[in-house]
Order: C-alpha cells, then sequence, then structure tokens
C-alpha cells in the first residue's frame, strides 16, 4: 500500500513534511496514529535510512500496532519505534559506564519500588513515626520528573515533610543502588542527564536518529521533553502530535505547556491540524466540544465528522447509585438478548464506585470486566520467576534474593534471612554472596546447608547465561523447584503453573524475534504496562475516566456526573468548600479535559448519569449534577428525569453548599480512599474472596478486612494453618488471584 492512500488534505499534508519542526494538533479520533505510521513509511520512501528514525509513543501496545502498520506497508525494517522507558532502558545498556550503571541493571516494577522506599523510610530513621510509602514514592517520582536530585529536593524543601522526603529520597536511591537498579523515573532521570552531561553523546544521538516522532506530546513530562530536545537541537527534524484538550495527566508530572510552547521552542514550526474525527456521531462530537471549548488553556479546533445520523447525547438523572446501576446493566442485558455485539464502557471519577455497578451486572447475569485486574506480569508465580531471572543477571539485585530465597518454600525462615542480611551488611556483600559464604554467617548446621542449596541453584543457573532466554527460563523453572511445587497442587496450582508455562512462551517468541538475551528479555518484561493487553470485547468494561484514555465502544456511560465528583475535588480540609465554584481554574480545566476524553471514547452511543441522593460508608448524601452538565448544550442532547420527586429533609450536619459527599465526614473518607497516601498500590485492588499468599502461611482467601489503612486488618482462612488475622501493612500479602466475574483469567 502507498503511504498516501486514503488520507484527508490535513493528514497528507503532515505525512508530506520533511525536514524542520512539525505541529500535528490531533483531535479525538482523527487518524494520528495513521498519520504517523505513514509518515515512517514515506520518510524511507524519500530515501531516509530507516536506523535514522525514531517514533516514540506511551504504551507498549501502540507502539507494537504502529510496527505492524509500518510493515504492513512494505517499509524496510530498521526505525526504531517504540516507548520514552524503553528507549532510555536500550541507551542505559549502550552508555551504560557514562551513567555509572552497571549494563545488567534490574528495572524495578511499583510493588518493587514500594517495597525499597518502606526499607528507605525504615533507614532514615526519622522522627515521627511511619510516612505513607505510597505519597513518598510520588513525590519522589516528581522530583525526578523534574530533573531533581536529593540535594536539590532538600534545597527548597518548605516544611519538615519534605525535609523528610528528601532524607528518604537519598536513602531510597542508594536502596537502589545497592540492588543495581532503577525504577521507571530512573530510566527517563538518567537519559536526560546524559543529554545535559555529555555532548558527545548528545550529538551521536542527534546524528542516529535524525527524524523523530513523538506522539502524545501533550502528556510529555520535563524530563522526556529535555530528551527529546536534546535529539533535536541537532536538526529540529522533530515531528510531534497531540491534542491539549485530551492532557488529563498533569497529576503525574505531565506539563501541557510542551506542547502549548512548542510554536515557541521552534518558531519554524508547520501546524497541521486534524479534525475530521473517524469515532463518534455527530451529537457525541458536538457535545464534547461545546464542553471543552469553556476550557481557555487550549489550542482551538473544530472537530467534524462524516458520518450520518446518530442518536442524542442522553443525560440521565436518577434516584440514587442504585437505579443508576440498574439503568446500565438492563441496557447491556437487553442488548446481550437482542444478540447485539455492543461493546460497552462505563467509565467512573474514582473507584469507589464500581461496586454497585459490579452488583447490579451480576445479579442481571451481564459478563464484566473491570479494568487493572491482577495482570499477567504481576502475578504472584511469574513475579517469582522473574525475580529468579533478574538475580541471575543482576547478582546484586537483594530484592530479588530476599523474595526467592525460599520460593518454593525449602525451609529458610525469616530469622534466617534476617542474619543473612545482617551478615551481608556487615560485610558490604550483597545477599547472594553472604548465601554463599553462609559458613562465616554464625548458622546452625541445617539453615546453613539449606542457603548453602539455594546458593548452589543459583549459580548452576548463573552458568547457562548463553543460552536463549527461553531455555534459560524453562531451566530456572525447572531448578528452581517451581514446576515440580506447582504439579503438586491443586486447581489453583495447575492454573500458576499454565502461565509459569505461558512465560516459557513468551521468552521463546522473544528468542525467535531476534531481539537480545535474558537481560533485554527482562527489561522488556519490566517495561509493560497495565494497559498492553487490555481486550474490551464480549463484556461490559469498567473502569476509570483516566483509563480509559486511547481506547474506544460503541456504547459509553459516565457514572457521578455531580459536582464534586466530576469536577472531582480533595478538600484541604473542613474548611473547604464542595463546591466546583471553590476550584482553581487549571484544576477545573483538567477536570473538563478528562470528561471530554471520556465522551470522545463513544462511537455511537453516549450516556451521562447523576443521582439526587448518593450512600456512602452507610450514610446518603444529597447531590448536585456536575456543572460540565449545563456546559453541554441543548442541541443534540436529551435530559431525562428518571428520579422520583420525593422531598428528603437534609440530615443534621449537612454543609449548605452541597456537592458530592458534602457531609464532611464522608467527604474525608472518600479523599483517603482516593489520595496516592492511602491503600499503597499492592493493595489497590484487594477485596474479600482474593486468594492470598504470604511468607510464612502460605496460600489462602481474604474472607474480611476491618479498620481503614494504615490499621487494616485482613483476616485470612489459609489452607496449611487456619484463620489468622494480621495487620495488612506489615504483612506483605501478595495477590495471587482476584475473585468474581470481574476478575482476569
Amino acid at each position: 500500500m502507498d503511504a498516501l492512500t486514503d488520507l484527508n488534505e490535513p493528514q497528507r499534508q503532515a505525512v508530506c513534511h520533511l525536514d524542520g519542526p512539525l505541529l500535528v494538533l490531533a483531535g479525538a479520533g482523527s487518524g494520528k496514529t495513521r498519520v504517523i505510521t505513514r509518515r515512517v513509511a514515506y520518510l524511507i520512501s524519500r530515501g531516509i535510512a530507516p536506523r535514522n528514525i525514531l517514533a516514540i509513543t506511551f504504551t507498549n501496545k501502540a507502539a507494537g500496532e504502529m510496527r505492524q502498520r509500518v510493515i504492513d506497508l512494505a517499509a524496510p525494517p530498521g526505525a526504531t519505534i517504540c516507548t520514552f522507558h524503553a528507549l532510555c532502558a536500550r541507551l542505559l545498556r549502550e552508555f551504560a559506564g557514562a551513567a555509572s550503571l552497571s549494563p545488567n541493571y534490574s528495572i524495578y516494577d511499583r510493588n518493587e519500588q514500594t517495597r525499597a522506599v518502606k526499607e528507605a523510610i525504615k533507614s532514615a530513621d526519622l522522627a515521627g513515626g511511619d510516612l505513607p510509602a505510597a505519597a513518598v514514592l510520588s513525590a519522589i517520582s516528581n522530583a525526578k520528573n523534574e530533573l531533581k536530585d536529593p540535594a536539590a529536593l532538600a534545597a527548597e524543601a518548605a516544611s519538615p515533610y519534605q525535609q523528610q522526603v528528601a532524607v528518604i529520597y537519598q536513602q531510597y536511591q542508594k536502596t537502589l543502588a545497592a540492588n543495581n537498579a532503577l525504577d521507571f523515573d530512573d530510566l527517563l532521570l538518567r537519559v536526560a542527564c546524559l543529554m545535559r552531561d555529555h555532548p558527545d553523546i548528545r550529538q551521536l544521538l542527534g546524528q542516529r536518529y535524525r527524524y523523530m516522532l513523538i506522539d502524545e506530546y501533550q502528556d510529555t513530562n520535563h524530563a522526556q521533553y529535555v530528551i527529546a530536545h536534546g535529539i533535536a537541537i541537532e536538526h529540529e527534524n522533530i515531528a510531534v502530535t497531540g491534542d491539549p484538550d485530551q492532557s488529563i495527566y498533569a497529576w503525574r508530572g505531565a506539563d501541557m505547556s510542551n506542547i502549548l510552547e512548542f510554536e515557541s521552542d521552534y518558531p519554524n514550526t508547520v501546524v497541521v491540524r486534524l479534525e475530521e474525527n473517524y469515532r463518534s456521531t455527530a451529537p457525541i462530537l458536538a457535545a464534547a466540544s461545546r464542553l471543552i471549548a469553556r476550557n481557555v488553556r487550549r489550542k482551538p479546533k473544530d472537530l467534524w465528522t462524516r458520518r450520518q445520523g446518530g442518536t442524542s447525547v442522553r443525560v440521565v438523572r436518577l434516584d440514587d447509585e442504585h437505579a443508576e446501576a440498574k439503568l446500565i446493566a438492563e441496557a447491556a442485558a437487553e442488548a446481550i438478548r437482542r444478540g447485539q455485539a455492543v461493546q460497552t464502557a462505563v467509565f467512573y471519577r474514582v473507584n469507589a464506585l464500581s461496586r454497585v455497578l459490579e452488583e447490579a451486572l451480576l445479579r442481571a447475569a451481564v459478563p464484566y470486566r473491570v479494568a487493572r485486574g491482577v495482570e499477567f506480569y504481576n502475578r504472584k508465580e511469574i513475579k517469582d520467576v522473574l525475580a529468579y531471572l533478574r538475580l541471575l543477571v543482576n547478582a546484586a539485585d537483594n530484592l530479588s534474593c530476599q523474595r526467592v530465597i525460599n520460593s518454593p518454600p525449602r525451609g529458610i525462615g525469616q530469622a534466617t534471612v534476617d542474619r543473612l542480611v545482617q551478615f551481608a551488611a556487615a560485610g558490604g556483600l550483597s545477599l547472594l554472596e553472604a548465601c554463599r559464604r553462609v559458613d562465616r554467617a554464625g548458622l546452625a548446621a541445617g539453615p546453613a546447608k539449606k542457603v548453602a542449596a539455594f546458593a548452589a541453584i543459583i549459580d548452576g543457573l548463573t552458568g547457562a547465561l548463553d543460552q536463549p532466554a527461553g531455555r534459560i527460563v524453562e531451566q530456572t523453572v525447572r531448578a528452581s523447584g517451581i514446576e515440580s511445587a506447582l504439579q503438586a497442587g491443586d486447581e489453583e496450582a495447575r492454573q500458576a503453573k499454565a502461565n509459569v508455562d505461558e512465560l516459557i512462551t513468551a521468552a521463546s517468541e522473544f528468542d525467535a524475534a531476534g531481539a537480545g538475551g535474558l537481560g533485554d528479555f527482562l527489561h522488556q518484561v519490566s517495561l509493560v504496562s497495565e494497559t498492553d493487553h487490555f481486550d474490551g470485547s464480549g463484556v461490559v468494561t469498567l473502569m476509570t475516566l483516566h483509563a480509559a484514555k486511547g481506547l474506544e465502544f460503541d456504547r459509553v456511560f459516565i457514572v457521578g456526573c455531580e459536582d464534586g465528583l466530576l469536577p472531582f475535588q480533595r478538600g484541604n480540609g473542613p474548611e473547604r468548600a464542595a463546591n466546583w465554584r471553590s476550584m482553581g481554574q487549571e484544576e477545573l480545566e483538567e477536570e473538563r479535559r478528562l470528561a471530554f476524553v471520556g465522551m470522545t471514547r463513544a462511537r455511537d452511543e453516549l450516556v451521562l448519569t447523576c443521582v439526587r441522593r448518593r450512600m456512602f460508608r452507610g450514610h446518603g448524601a444529597s447531590q448536585t449534577p456536575s456543572p460540565f452538565l449545563n456546559e453541554l448544550g441543548g442541541e443534540g442532547v436529551t435530559v431525562e428525569d428518571a428520579a422520583a420527586a420525593v422531598f428528603e429533609p437534609p440530615r443534621r450536619h449537612r454543609r449548605t453548599d452541597g456537592g458530592f459527599y458534602a457531609d464532611i465526614d464522608e467527604r474525608a473518607a472518600i479523599e483517603a480512599m482516593e489520595a496516592a497516601a492511602a491503600v499503597p498500590p499492592e493493595y489497590e485492588h484487594l477485596k474479600v474472596g482474593c486468594r492470598v499468599h504470604h511468607s510464612r502461611f502460605g496460600n489462602g482467601t481474604l474472607t474480611r478486612l476491618t479498620n481503614r489503612w494504615p490499621d487494616t486488618r485482613a483476616v485470612v482462612d489459609f489452607v496449611q494453618h487456619g484463620q489468622k488475622t494480621l495487620v495488612l501493612r506489615l504483612a506483605h500479602l501478595e495477590m495471587t488471584q482476584q475473585q468474581g466475574p470481574g476478575a482476569r483469567d
């Protein structure tokens, strides 16, 4: 296929642009992925060597789709198409010496980062009690995205808490260094620093990647900005696509100014607007456009479509959350009865709203999936195998060593591990090296023999690292005892064995692609995101508005369109009004962009719901419709009031300014659920019925959760040890499977 086939005029203009900066303002559903892939093929057809082309996007899934599309265009291979993090991981292996790294470094995922920051908090030994690891990790992440080291963060600390974070940040980096490990933010930070401190490397990369394309440019943070412009400074052949109206990640460091000020960075920029939408009907586009037009910080676009007809956008007001959920469940059940293959999604601003929706779908026998369930690479058995593999590649990875030293169980207790950790620290050794020298660790003969046997397993596998990744994974599963342990287990163990077999297959496929050795495979696995394997077909999909970005569905419901929820507010205490008028302009505009993103995921049908009264923590509160509903306009929008006109007197102590969970206690509760400082990420999806694993008690089923974090107690029915009540923040439970129709298979 020719690279210019079936392009509209603005798309053709963007594809055919050769030299100099290019800004493509790509509206929702306007075919920007097509433009990027066609542009790669077009550049190659004009004599640009594939090795000189770099295309960057934000998910592995999108990068894979782009690579396949370029192949389908019969373009010669060799162009680099990947995510920012994958690019940086590759460059840090290449320039490890300049970055003061060992090229066999580990990449820690969110759970491992949380463990490392908890170690750092403990090591810092700060007064004032335990600090929430998730909040500290978020602050460190923001600092790294701004290219601030611990000293810079300490210098600008304006409160005792910020000073403590700076101290923990420094200790956290020491913990990572001791494990020869990086976190995701380090990948960007280290490469940005290479650009800044090594002009020769910056020039080399500018000459290597003479043409650079960046997707979703509105989502770039400061570190990504520095990397992109460091490469482009040699030639200014930088083409970026994005949409300021879909910038919804400021909370994780994205800086919309990068795209708004692109023309200031490059005065010779050619600007192309992609305004024809290929996804949604005219009524959906019109309503979404009227909403987003209220924002000030944006670049105007006029979205339009050639699609004819389309049903009106429905705004439905109901009595309560149960009526809201029933409306959705009945619509989905009716589609099933009619045999309609309708892809349906339900979006909400906060995860707390999913429970009632799930219950209604269960009662209606409607299959559903909650996005962000336990993903393949987050399953316990997979993380165990990967920890073994990381230890083979990186002997300094103490966290991986601690994970597998007694997994599967080989009689090495926690007291023995603690003694080994102390012995390693005293001698400046890695934990694996301490295991190798166990005869000097002062252990009894029995435990010492078991530790030595573990070290021998690792050493035996290390000698086979020159083999293909698939073969090493297979040998590791067998030699570690994981295979025999799972084969001897129950149905749950057999499912785990099937997952391990699938990991071997994945490694073998990696070998077949000729993408590198075991270290490269581990880095690729570490960079897999939660949405890379998302499949919304055949079931109703429940997800947050943030998770919906980049997806599309035939029918979309956006629930909880109420003041204080959408837009959502995190109050600063009882004195803050629970009303959208109290929000800052920047905060309000981001919430409006979030609503816009949700609306433009719909192809054919869009329904927005709000309720008169919503129950939370056993108490009901009157609700006020979201101000965004009034901003949709009237044309092509149908408003339905399905709520019963029943007067309900206000409860005592209710605040008079309205809003979502206006009652102070309820408001504090919902904010505590959603704040980064609340439940840590490893327990975000934990609920009654989950299968869990404990390092001492083994496998079990969660039967009860009590108290709010950090005082949460978990009651677990263990297979071998019966019922135990654990303090969750100290228990280090791992989810092995979520229960119910919403769980991932």
